[in-house]
């Protein structure tokens, strides 16, 4: 069942995914705040 959800869900859901956890969602978000406003 695992598999079958796995291949389902979008890379988005990072937290959801086979061997990717939520820190790796949360520290991507962190590193495009951190740019964003270097830019402005």
């Amino acid at each position: 069942m695992k598999d079958c959800v796995d291949a389902q869900l979008r890379e988005q859901q990072a937290g959801f995914r086979k061997d990717r956890t939520y820190t790796d969602q949360i520290a991507t978000l962190q590193i495009i705040v951190e740019q964003s406003i270097e830019w402005n």
